[in-house]
């Protein structure tokens, strides 16, 4: 290294401190309880109980010129840092600065220590950097910043390394000389002395440049710290102050004072013997050469530390040319070795925001001449941008005048991806990429701020998947997963990207809309529209499993986030009541949360409990609603469960055949209503009539392993032909497992019984499955034939219906017609019959027999009905 280069490592960590020096008033004399623990040669207690050490012997030297009196306690150091916390002592000399004990305590601003943690082992250790301690163990003062940095950096670089916590240092270097610990970390002036006494030697792993301050308990003796960093910036500015003499004493073996060994030879020759005289100027000849070679090999090892040190180090003087330059700093550049001295940075660097900000943070030194702390990205001439965090101090003369800037820089690019690594984890689904349920829940509370302070009304979307489970059954968990990242990627695009999409758990999607609008009616009809279409993102495409498609479909609950709306656990709760509302209501939709549904669960109680006591008795009947064909002749009819409760009057059928479905009822009541439509169809027989009777079948008895051989059975035992009853089931059975549904339908063909599509056009409509189903009708919904013939959309509808029908051939049936208009409309485009209450309402099954005896006895008198 050029010959220019040995000034600034001789005085590169001293210089640091230059810059810090300020003056303070004088602290007044007063008594000081000091807590020193045994860490020699920094500090320790002598005999006659006064500070000794490097530190100490500074401290006696301020207390001396301060005319302070102090009085010392023997502490460990986990101890003295406590006591210092809880105020129990004034003063606690060597402790090492972190951002945490720069805030939990008062520290004077000039270091009176500069110093290095290195790694010692036993001479036969072959450590040669860091990486060399995976699968060991290295012990370390408790408490210590050694500790902290150690674990980290283990901890970031993946390193399995075992740290044994000891009290006291000498206890670290006693466990490594009993090769109970393979290596162990202490400070340079330490580890030296303690090294020497347990035959240990230093290693090559070099770290964490420290630097060592008195501290006191927050808030307390500030004139104590002034007196301190006064006397500090005066002693450092003096080469030959009694600071750099206390460091020189303990730096280096004390010899052995020339007048103790020969005092008594010297005293008796004096009077002329020149031999002596000359002997001892021989002596001092020898002395002068032996420090020589001593301030030399503290050049080298200095100039070995800087090299081996993990940060790239650089000085550079006011024109910002490098002076000096470490080996990290050169390789970092692409430089080799000595290269980089004499350049400046934008001849090594070639990327401008690097450049930038390099020159940035180094004018900042000059112009403010303090030290500064700063993390910066730099572009190498080659491999990727790494992050740093730098340290950069004003490096003085003797007279005290600014001559260069002094760079540490710490490669911190691991550490931070490993944060961001961490940081995602904690906010975002590992599956999907998703934010996660904590992140959702924190976006929700911020909305709920946000509306109370008159913002507009928001929404929350439980999005749950119908019969995810059945998929993880069937085809495994991976499958599954991908199904989920489907839904995740169908969830991202039907929504805003301000909108919020979450996964919350295995299969269940919260959707989080803001902005919706001022007012309840047009935020929850924003709210159901996203809704739908998140809905039809879902399950109007298939997935692919094994090759095959599969449909999937979700429930949705929604609730309105506003003004009156509680906490983040009520809208959770409210959507997800929706949701199960939803499901309960067969799936596949989206459900609003009303404040009444406490009147719904008491609803749903006392239905459950008289629907049971109700079957069997004339409480429940079947009513039976005529379709008409073109001619007005009767070509079919449809059997609708009717209740008439006791206390309550009419119950709707919308209301206790859901509840039929969830409680098991259903398999009750359709076994009454089967035998019912039996009887009924031997009574028409009897007055003439053989048109079929068609019967609501429910989902879950279509399914059920032993219905076919209960319809055989019903249909024997009646001696009723199958081809007279007509089973209606609702496309939403067939989301379910079409090829089930297809195998049971077949079953049932055989027996003559003919299928029908009820509410056709409303709900699943996968048109795939008209082909490969033993249909023989379709019904078209009442909300489909309301429009017409007013609506276009309506009539677009309707008449590519018929027309699929004709080509299928199929029968098709038009329900809730209740206009002439609606019934020429379908008749004029070939609907096969119609049923609604323009032609008949709804009657119970007697009254209808005396329609059909009325109607023969008018035909046989030639009188109309």
């Amino acid at each position: 290294m050029a010959s220019r280069d040995r000034p600034y490592r001789g005085i590169l960590l001293p210089a640091l401190a230059l810059c810090l020096g300020m003056h303070v008033p004088i602290a007044r004399a007063l008594t000081l309880e000091v807590g020193i623990y045994d860490q020699k040669p920094d500090v320790y207690i002598a005999r006659d109980g006064r500070p000794a050490g490097i530190l100490g012997e500074l401290l006696n030297e301020i207390a001396r010129q301060e005319g302070w009196e102090i009085r010392t306690q023997a502490c460990t150091w986990e101890q003295c840092m406590q006591q210092l916390a809880q105020g129990t002592i004034d003063l606690l000399p060597d402790v090492y600065y972190t951002p945490e004990r720069a805030q939990a305590f008062g520290l004077h601003h000039v270091p009176a220590l500069h110093s290095w943690s290195q790694v010692y082992a036993r001479p036969d250790h072959g450590l040669r950097s860091i990486e060399h301690l995976k699968n060991r163990s290295i012990a370390v003062l408790s408490g210590s910043t050694q500790q902290e940095y150690l674990q980290t950096t283990f901890s970031g670089l993946q390193i399995d390394v075992r740290t044994d916590a000891v009290q006291t240092l000498e206890a670290g270097f006693q466990r490594v000389q009993a090769r109970l610990d393979d290596a162990v970390a202490a400070d340079f002036y330490v580890g030296e002395l303690l090294a020497q006494q347990y035959n240990l030697v230093a290693t090559p792993i070099v770290f964490q440049p420290t630097q060592a301050y008195f501290a006191t308990p927050q808030g307390r003796h500030p004139e104590v710290l002034a007196a301190i960093d006064r006397h500090l910036s005066a002693w450092q500015a003096n080469p030959g102050s009694f600071y750099y003499r206390t460091l020189d004493s303990w730096r280096m073996p004390r010899p052995q004072a020339l007048l103790n060994r020969y005092g008594n030879w010297i005293i008796a020759g004096l009077g002329g013997l020149l031999v002596l005289t000359l002997a001892l100027a021989l002596l001092l000849r020898i002395q002068l050469g032996r420090q020589r070679r001593r301030l030399r090999r503290a050049e080298r090892r200095q100039g070995a530390i800087l090299e081996a040190i993990d940060a790239a180090v650089g000085i550079k003087d006011l024109d910002f040319r490098y002076t000096f330059a470490n080996r990290k700093q050169e390789e970092f550049l692409g430089m080799g070795q000595g290269k980089l001295i004499g350049l400046r940075d934008d001849e090594a660097l070639t990327d401008a925001d690097s450049l930038a900000s390099i020159r940035r943070s180094d004018q900042a030194v000059i112009d403010s001449q303090e030290r500064s702390v700063s993390q910066i990205t730099i572009r190498p001439p080659q491999g990727e941008p790494r992050t740093f965090l730098t340290i950069k101090a004003p490096m003085r003369g003797p007279d005290g005048a600014l001559e260069a800037i002094c760079t540490v820089a710490t490669d911190i690019t691991e550490r931070l991806r490993a944060e961001q690594a961490a940081h995602h984890l904690a906010v975002y689904d590992a599956l999907t990429g998703l934010p996660n349920r904590r992140t959702a829940l924190a976006h929700l509370a911020q909305m709920l701020e946000s509306v109370r302070q008159g913002r507009p009304i928001g929404a929350l979307l439980l999005i749950n998947l119908d019969g995810f489970k059945r998929i993880n059954d069937m085809y495994g968990h991976e499958t599954g997963d991908q199904v989920l990242c489907g839904t995740a990627d169908r969830l991202r695009t039907s929504v805003r990207d301000r909108d919020l999409v979450s996964r919350v758990s295995a299969d269940e999607f919260i959707v989080l809309l803001d902005g919706l609008g001022t007012q309840i009616s047009d935020a929850a009809r924003n709210a159901m529209h996203v809704a739908e279409k998140t809905r039809l993102a879902i399950c109007n495409s298939a997935f692919s499993i094994h090759g095959k498609p599969a449909y999937v479909t979700a429930s949705i609950g929604l609730t309105l986030i506003h003004a009156d709306s509680q906490t983040t656990d009520t809208v959770m709760r409210e959507a997800d009541m929706a949701t199960h509302r939803a499901k309960q209501q067969g799936g596949n939709q989206a459900t609003f949360y009303e404040q009444g549904l406490q009147s719904e669960v008491e609803q749903r109680l006392w239905l459950e409990h008289d629907l049971l006591q109700a079957i069997g008795t004339p409480q429940l009947t079947l009513h039976v609603q005529p379709q008409f064909g073109h001619d007005g002749r009767v070509t079919g009819g449809e059997l609708l469960a009717r209740w008439t409760h006791p206390s309550r009057g009419a119950v709707s059928p919308a209301l206790f055949i859901p509840v039929a479905e969830e409680t098991g009822l259903i398999s009750l009541l359709s076994a009454w209503s089967l035998q019912f439509a039996c009887d009924a169809l031997l009574a028409l027989q009897e007055e003439g009539e053989t048109y079929p009777l068609s019967l609501n079948v429910s989902p879950r008895r279509l399914m059920e392993p032993q219905f076919p051989e209960y319809v055989r059975d019903i249909l024997e035992s009646k001696g009723v032909p199958g081809n007279r009853l007509i089973f209606e089931i609702t496309e939403g059975v067939l989301i379910q497992d079409v090829q089930a549904v297809a195998r049971r339908m077949q079953a049932l063909s055989r027996l003559g019984i003919r299928f029908s599509i009820d509410d056709f056009g409303t709900g699943y409509s996968n048109l795939a499955y008209l082909k490969r189903l033993p249909l023989y009708e379709l019904k078209i919904d009442k909300s489909l034939v309301q429009d017409i013939p007013n609506d276009s959309d309506s009539i677009a509808i309707v008449q590519l219906i018929l027309a699929m029908a004709d080509q299928l051939n199929l029968r098709v049936v038009a329900e809730g017609v209740e206009t002439e208009a609606q019934s020429r409309f379908l008749f004029e485009h070939d609907c096969h019959a119609l049923q609604g209450y323009l032609l008949a309402r709804p009657m119970p099954f007697e009254a209808w027999l005396d329609v059909v005896r009325a109607r023969r006895r008018s035909a046989a008198t030639g009188n109309p009905a």
